[in-house]
């Protein structure tokens, strides 16, 4: 029965991701507007670098505060989503300049954002190995995003 449950999981996981996905492939990020204005590639960084250090607060609280672990997840999730749309945004810029390091980059950011996911999944069944999972990955973006201010 758990080996159902975890599978039904990872699946409706899947589902949600390709969901996002596919919804994120429809959109023109090179266009994108925030408040009525063309988001530019420093906006767009400033997003990613803004929701990082939101999601890294809301690990810490999810930590110090176990009881409330949940209701620390909705905020979470509202990060990752403003994240993803900083994310985008870069892509968009870097695919339009041809800038193959950013691209090479934004890569490596998504398939850490792919690892949060998984760690808050795995938080709310096993916290003491979702949290370390998630800060892990927050670490590894931090480190690719200080790699891209210095380009």
């Amino acid at each position: 029965m758990k080996k159902m449950t975890t599978l039904a999981f990872v699946f409706v996981l899947t589902l949600m991701v390709a969901g996002i996905a596919s919804a994120a492939s429809n959109m023109d990020h090179d266009n994108m507007k925030m408040d009525g204005k063309s988001v530019s590639m420093h906006d767009g960084m400033k997003m990613m670098e803004d929701n990082l250090h939101m999601m890294k607060m809301d690990v810490a609280n999810m930590k110090k505060d176990p009881a409330n672990r949940k209701k620390h997840m909705g905020p979470m999730n509202k990060h990752m989503t403003e994240m993803h749309h900083g994310m985008e945004a870069v892509k968009g810029h870097a695919m339009k300049k041809g800038d193959k390091s950013t691209q090479g980059h934004m890569k490596q950011l998504d398939k850490d954002m792919m690892t949060l996911m998984k760690g808050m999944g795995k938080t709310k069944k096993d916290p003491k190995s979702g949290i370390p999972m998630m800060e892990g990955s927050i670490m590894k973006m931090e480190k690719t995003l200080g790699k891209m201010k210095k380009m």
